[in-house]
């Protein structure tokens, strides 16, 4: 089986959970399949004793016997008539068409004088109207043992076929290839079934030679071979593709198509529904959020955020040094912190035997008096005591001791102005009282 069969295969079953997504059909509508046989002077050749063109015709008879009734068949030949004419179409891809093909390949191609005129060959195919009206989905099938080749040979035409491949495709076309026998242009073919999108899964293009591995194209080296990728190619093109039609022709549309589907951040399935692919559950890329996950799934988590919505932090610049005390802050769904909340700064020193300014002392002030407390009380304990007043220094001495020294200073000093003026008086009335006693 093709190896991209193979994996459309292993898709599906690993996702037959997924929901059926099919409708009635109105009608049956077999995919188109033209057979492009290379009828050239070198397809008389032989492997192991039996001619090429003998091997080529009996598996086509076997393929066209297995699936005339589900595929609608048709045949063109290149060169037509002869040399480097371009193809013909022989028969028109229809149904039942098996007994038309091998009449027409019944004659064989001559021993000399038919060259290899591949691309021109497939630019015909791409305006072909039986491929182009509307009508069940259209594929060409190429068949060849050598290059593309008219005489004289041209090297600058070497990967025209490539160009029309193009051409194929551009009509809604798609183009299989088989290269038969060990003569055939590796690179070129190669290159031909990458253009045509049917490229084998893990191939190798850059392959020159028939032997290299891993080949794009189908390379058959021997009847069994040849006979494998036929049916490989009617296997792909009989089975239910996503286009709007019936193409297995079992009265649904489109059933049991799902197929694998990413996005920047992952895997997921979708499923056809009337010819097209829809629901992919990859997951989504959004917007990125401060959530702590790679919302947009560029490789980076958070990107321009301060923080994770919902993470918290201490906050506070005076730690847990005395009354102060760290609060909590916390980051909002914008990635940035909110306010500090329940933290309790510095304050005033006060006497309360606390350390009320977190300085690592309690009740101490720069002040001589001991300003924490009002003048005559001082912080003892976180409590503001009474001071005893003070006594001014006794230097005078007793009078009671018989010292009179400087006894008059002392009552001057001590005699208030009444006291003083009462003096003056009686010395006033002494002295008049002499004057009369001296007349």
């Amino acid at each position: 089986m093709d190896s991209k069969l193979l994996v459309s295969a292993l898709v599906l079953g690993s996702l037959a959970a997924a929901p059926r997504a099919a409708r009635a059909a109105d009608e049956c509508t077999p995919s188109r399949l033209m057979v492009i046989l290379d009828k050239s002077s070198s397809m008389t050749g032989t492997i192991g004793g039996v001619s090429k063109w003998s091997i080529a015709t009996g598996a086509l008879d076997s393929v066209a016997t297995s699936y005339q009734n589900s595929i609608e068949l048709g045949l063109m030949i290149f060169p037509e008539p002869n040399e480097c004419s371009p193809g013909a179409v022989f028969v028109e891809p229809a149904l039942g068409s098996r007994s038309d093909m091998m009449s027409v390949l019944g004659e064989a191609p001559p021993v000399g004088g038919n060259w290899t005129p591949m691309a021109q060959t497939l630019e015909v195919a791409a305006v072909e109207p039986s491929l182009t009206t509307p009508g069940g989905t259209p594929y060409v099938v190429l068949i060849t043992d050598g290059w593309q080749w008219c005489d004289p040979y041209d090297a600058s035409t070497r990967f025209a076929p490539v160009e029309a491949i193009a051409s194929l495709n551009a009509n809604g076309i798609t183009t299989f290839v088989v290269g038969f026998g060990a003569s055939v242009d590796a690179l070129a073919l190669n290159q031909m079934a990458v253009e045509a999108g049917t490229a084998r899964a893990g191939c190798d293009p850059s392959g020159d030679t028939p032997d290299s591995p891993n080949p794009c194209y189908f390379q058959a080296d021997d009847p069994a071979g040849l006979l494998d990728a036929l049916n490989g190619v009617a296997l792909e093109v009989s089975t239910e593709i996503c286009d709007g039609l019936d193409n297995d022709c079992d009265g649904t549309v489109d059933e049991d198509l799902v197929q694998a589907c990413t996005t920047a951040c992952g895997i997921g399935a979708e499923t056809c529904v009337d010819g097209s692919w829809t629901g992919c559950d990859a997951p989504p890329v959004s917007e990125e959020t401060c959530d702590g996950f790679d919302n947009d799934c560029d490789g980076a988590v958070d990107t321009g955020c301060d923080c994770t919505g919902g993470d918290t932090r201490e906050c506070g610049d005076s730690g847990n040094l005395g009354e102060c005390s760290t609060g909590t802050q916390s980051c909002g769904t914008d990635g940035t912190w909110g306010d500090c909340e329940g933290a309790n700064g510095p304050s005033n020193e006060t006497c309360d035997n606390l350390d009320n300014d977190c300085d690592g002392s309690t009740d101490e002030t720069d002040d001589d008096d001991g300003g924490l407390c009002a003048p005559g009380f001082s912080c003892e304990g976180g409590d503001c005591e009474p001071v005893d007043p003070a006594t001014p220094p006794d230097d005078e001495g007793d009078p009671a001791d018989g010292d009179d020294s400087g006894s008059c200073a002392c009552a001057a000093t001590n005699t208030d102005a009444g006291s003083l003026f009462g003096g003056l008086l009686l010395m006033l009335g002494v002295a008049l009282t002499l004057r009369r006693r001296r007349r």
